[in-house]
């Protein structure tokens, strides 16, 4: 059986790996019991379990609860009869809390300017994965993104921003225009872009380009003209940020940050959820 310490182990390497799984910890009994309050295990639908809760006829309800909660991407409480839900002799009550503990949404910024390098620094600490794609390695180096991961080849990154499209939020704000508007082509495409391999992928759900309102009119115009839907194209969020905060590179960072940042949050309240308690009654 895996120690405490072996679950908070493997919990961490899978979060750092961005392995999804469910947490389940016993946080009440009453009567006897397999199990004390604080033991837990994990749960994964591909590699069964790592520590118990309990065994027997009760930890296969368990299970049944973690397989919901996994499948709503939320938490959920509950309470099990040991005697009239599990049938087991012993007879007591547990209850156990369950959590999902899944990907972290991802933030892909195209552009390693000085904005993208003060939107790093006030970003970090943030529940966001943040991803920087610039082809220049002097711009794009460790020593400005020491705490971001970098890609170096715009193609990757636009694979890797439609990836997870309903996990990503895109932010557009190279060097270049004509990058922009090649990036923000390829990022709207219903289906992979030319020399990009299938992967079953789409548009992040938050597609952001930095620039003014002469800018958004110019290059939307150009993007309709090659062919991009309109209604896509009216998605993207141009000027990106909240408010006027000026045109220092932090100050600008701080206003896309903030943008980011509520948007994430609504994204991720919007993913269909269970309900939050589901407690059974005693019997």
């Amino acid at each position: 059986m895996a120690t405490d310490r072996e679950i908070f182990a493997e919990a961490a390497r899978l979060s750092e790996a961005g392995t999804p799984f469910v947490l389940v910890t016993v946080i009440q009994t009453k009567g006897s019991s397999p199990r004390d309050p604080g033991a837990k295990m994990i749960w994964r639908p591909d590699a069964g379990l790592t520590g118990t809760v309990g065994g027997g006829q009760f930890e296969m309800l368990v299970t049944e609860s973690a397989q919901r909660v996994f499948d709503a991407r939320t938490c959920a409480q509950e309470r099990f009869v040991l005697g009239a839900d599990a049938e087991q002799c012993c007879g007591g009550v547990m209850e156990v809390f369950l959590e999902y503990c899944g990907q972290r949404q991802r933030l892909v910024v195209f552009g390693a300017g000085h904005v993208s390098e003060a939107l790093a620094d006030v970003l970090r600490g943030s529940p966001l994965e943040l991803v920087i794609v610039d082809d220049r390695p002097e711009w794009n180096s460790p020593q400005r993104f020491g705490s971001a991961r970098r890609v170096l080849n715009w193609e990757d990154g636009v694979r890797l921003a439609r990836q997870r499209p309903a996990d990503t939020l895109a932010c557009v704000m190279t060097c270049s225009h004509d990058t922009d508007l090649d990036l923000l082509r390829d990022l709207l495409a219903h289906a992979e872009p030319p020399g990009l391999a299938p992967s079953g992928s789409g548009t992040p759900a938050f597609v952001g380009l930095i620039g003014s309102r002469s800018k958004r009119a110019c290059l939307f115009g150009r993007l309709i003209a090659m062919g991009v839907a309109e209604d896509r194209v009216k998605g993207i969020h141009c000027p990106i940020g909240v408010g006027d905060t000026g045109k220092e590179p932090r100050m600008v960072a701080v206003s896309i940050a903030a943008q980011v940042l509520i948007e994430a949050r609504r994204l991720g309240s919007s993913t269909p959820r269970a309900p939050t308690i589901d407690t059974k009654a005693a019997t």
